[in-house]
């Protein structure tokens, strides 16, 4: 089964040990929220998770099959001046707000 041309997954980073080990942790997904693979264009329907006093700010780990660009925010437009790069079969992690939503486009 082919993975999808886009997919995001929202995350807490790192350990959940105690609030002090997070700044200890490396940078892999610790307590997985939720993951999504919407259409180009289209903002998620999930969002950015709450930030918690274990877990610390949720991440958006992000990884495309082909050169991409995301926004993040409230109502993001992946069109708009204000976005990330994607590179293909990367992946990276975008902080985000709480509420926050993401929409891709394909470059």
């Amino acid at each position: 089964m082919a993975l999808p041309a886009f997919t995001v997954t929202c995350a807490y980073p790192g350990s959940s040990s105690a609030s002090s080990a997070r700044n200890l942790s490396q940078a892999i997904l610790g307590k997985i929220v939720w993951q999504e693979a919407p259409s180009t264009g289209v903002a998620s329907t999930n969002v950015a998770a709450e930030v918690s006093d274990i877990q610390g700010q949720a991440i958006f780990r992000v990884r495309a099959a082909a050169d991409s660009w995301l926004s993040v925010g409230a109502s993001p437009n992946s069109a708009g001046s204000v976005r990330v790069p994607i590179p293909a079969n990367t992946d990276v992690d975008v902080y985000a707000e709480p509420g926050d939503k993401f929409m891709w486009q394909a470059a």
